[in-house]
Formats: C-alpha cells, sequence, structure tokens
C-alpha cells in the first residue's frame, strides 16, 4: 500500500517538471551501474544431490512418457 502511495506521489512530482529536467533524471538513472540478476535456482536443482538416482530415473522416465 506504500508503494502505491510513493508512486502516486512521484507521478505527480514528474508532471510538475520541465522536459529537460526528467531527461535529465532519467539520464542519471540509466548511468548507474546496474545490478546483476542473480541466477535462480529450482528446488530441484538445489537438492538434486540429495534425490536418490533410482527414483531420478523414474522420474525422468514418466517426463518422457507424459512428453509423448
Amino acid at each position: 500500500m506504500y508503494a502505491l502511495a510513493e508512486r502516486a506521489q512521484i507521478m505527480e512530482l514528474v508532471q510538475t517538471l520541465p522536459d529537460e529536467q526528467i531527461h535529465y533524471v532519467l539520464n542519471i538513472i540509466q548511468s548507474l551501474p546496474q545490478k546483476a540478476a542473480t541466477p535462480r535456482c529450482s528446488l530441484r536443482g538445489r537438492f538434486a544431490n540429495y534425490a536418490n538416482p533410482s527414483l531420478r530415473a523414474k522420474e525422468k522416465e514418466a517426463w518422457a512418457i507424459a512428453a509423448e
């Protein structure tokens, strides 16, 4: 809820700024270093080392049947 209020305040502020100031602010924001996306790890990948190999073989077989 608070984020929506902030967004509304920002939109009101942006509407009052001249185009040159908006352009200046956008250039500053774009020049900031972007945070690299961290690779997401699924539960399947995270716990693959702990799974029983025979269960994984059955799972692969089930997926192959489902894909057909």
